[in-house]
Formats: structure tokens, sequence, C-alpha cells
């Protein structure tokens, strides 16, 4: 068959396109990484808002190295 005659509606061509944190919603979002406050190595990565929190993200997660749930902090 052939399709080139077949029109798309425009908001079916824009699912399944990634989008960037640079786009207009999403602007103060930055990509962060946690390490772990024992061993020092950098588990895990996430987003936060700049504006909302502008101090370093602390959070308790589980570290596979260790073994068991530690403090994670937000690295430079």
């Amino acid at each position: 068959m052939n399709n080139a005659g077949l029109r798309v509606p425009v908001s079916l061509r824009l699912i399944g396109t990634p989008l960037s944190l640079k786009d207009e919603g999403c602007i103060m979002r930055t990509i962060i990484q946690l390490a772990c406050t024992e061993c020092k190595r950098r588990n895990y990565s996430t987003t936060k808002n700049k504006q909302k929190q502008p101090d370093r993200l602390e959070v308790k997660k589980y570290c596979p190295f260790d073994r068991k749930h530690t403090i994670h902090r937000e690295t430079k």
C-alpha cells in the first residue's frame, strides 16, 4: 500500500518525540547526581527545580554497594 496520500493529524505526529529539558515548561529543572555519604559512589540521578530547592538535596535511598539504606546527597 502507498501511504504517501494519508494525512496524519499534528497531535499524532508529536507522539514519541523526546522532550528535552530546555522546553518551555521545564526551563528551571536540572539533572543532578546523588552520591552515597558512606561509600561516596554516585548511584542515582534525578532532576530538581532550582527555584524551589536552591540548597543541596538529601534523600535516604538504598545503596547496592553497602547493601543498606543510606543518605544520598546531591553532588556538583
